[in-house]
């Protein structure tokens, strides 16, 4: 199970809600383990959700398309009550009546038909009748609730929930509730950053003088795509050479790795919609004293940081030590950017609206990265980080990887 449900009522509590709607594909996913590619290709706003409650007694609900039952089939949640919504005589209800009655002839179909017939007393033609239903049952109809879509709020209090109160916004308290993780999302996460490390030494293995930003970001695609992985947004990789070595630019077939650049290696993916972010830094051919300076520098600045996180440290205070660190090893501390931040359903995962400016408390059992960025105008850029697991006393990378200054020859 994904899902923390000791900390999601904790939270909620202290929030003061009875129960929170959760419909973004994300944390449907963590609510119940399932979530459908129907879903992820968001083909409609609003396709499924849970409903989760602050009384351990109160059990959760799974609100489905009917068409997404041979998924559920498939592919079970840990949730029992499970509604499903749509009109019975569409085409895939008739297609499913008249198979599951006279075609019982695969597993699959067997337990289609077992599920089918747990739902179809309280099917229901669409997805707020259904979700309207399943609060009601509750006894939730004028209870303190929160959703994490306001859009999806404003028409569940058309349709007579929330109270007077309204229904409050639950992004951010999920969120919070994700930041520490389970151990079935510390596994996903570590099986995430041993394909990211593959992936990396593939583009170490790739990268030489002459060839194309664009090609050596081809070769980290498929590196995870071929470990049933994802790279993440249009590119997947920061892969900076020169100049672009500080910013995110698109992947560039025209700009070519040349001797001396720095090269940030930025590795971005998903693996089972989980975030994997890993960073090293390379130089063209050999390093030069000063690059290796200012790459050390950071590399020292991110150990000393891993050497103090534990429970009750604040980011904060990381943030500050990276840039003492960087500002004894005789470097420009403004030149460094420093951001501790949660890894999980989101690349960046912080349990307040304001923690990227102002930093968290670490919790045990969060999953967090610590990005150290030295941009220096004339050698271009220096990056390392790792994702770590907070422990109850110190911290450990998820995965093992090289830290020496990558020299691509």
């Amino acid at each position: 199970m994904l899902l923390n449900q000791e900390r999601a009522r904790r939270i909620f509590v202290d929030e003061g809600l009875d129960a929170v709607i959760l419909s973004t594909p994300a944390n449907v996913l963590y609510a119940s383990d399932c979530v459908t590619e129907f879903m992820l290709g968001r083909f409609e706003d609003f396709t499924a959700a849970v409903v989760l409650t602050a009384d351990e007694a109160t059990a959760p609900a799974l609100i489905v398309p009917e068409f997404d039952l041979p998924f559920l089939a498939e592919s079970p949640t840990w949730i029992e009550d499970i509604r499903a919504y749509g009109n019975p005589w569409s085409s895939i209800g008739a297609f499913m009546g008249q198979t599951l009655d006279a075609h019982l002839d695969t597993p699959l179909r067997r337990r289609l038909k077992n599920l089918r017939a747990q739902t179809a007393p309280r099917q229901v033609s669409s997805f707020v009748d259904a979700l309207v239903q399943v609060v009601r049952d509750r006894g939730l109809g004028s209870a303190r609730l929160g959703c994490d879509d306001m859009r999806l709020a404003g028409i569940l209090e058309g349709s007579g929930l929330g109270g007077n109160a309204g229904i409050a916004d639950a992004l951010q308290i999920i969120r919070r509730v994700r930041c520490v993780k389970t151990g079935g999302e510390i596994g996903i996460l570590t099986r995430g950053a041993q394909i990211n490390a593959v992936a990396l030494a593939k583009v170490i293995e790739g990268g030489r003088a002459g060839i194309a930003e664009s090609d050596l970001t081809r070769i980290y695609r498929r590196a995870l795509t071929e470990q049933d992985a994802r790279y993440l947004g249009e590119r997947g990789m920061m892969f900076g050479a020169g100049d672009a070595s500080a910013f995110s630019l698109p992947a560039s077939s025209g700009r070519t790795l040349a001797e001396g650049d720095a090269v940030v290696l930025d590795c971005l993916g998903t693996y089972r919609l989980y975030h994997m972010d890993l960073a090293r830094t390379a130089v063209v051919g050999a390093a030069t004293k000063d690059q290796a300076q200012r790459y050390a520098a950071a590399r020292a600045s991110l150990e000393e940081v891993e050497a103090s996180i534990r429970p009750g440290v604040h980011t904060q205070d990381l943030r500050g030590l990276v840039r003492r660190s960087i500002k004894s090893s005789g470097l420009r501390e403004e030149l460094v950017s420093v951001t501790t931040h949660g890894l999980g359903l989101e690349v960046f995962e912080f349990p307040y609206a304001d923690s990227l400016e102002n930093g968290f408390v670490l919790e045990e059992n969060m999953v967090v990265n610590t990005e150290v960025f030295y941009r220096d105008p004339d050698l271009g850029s220096f990056h390392l980080e790792d994702s770590v697991l907070v422990t109850s006393d110190g911290c450990r990378v998820l995965h093992e990887v090289p830290r020496d200054l990558v020299e691509l020859t």
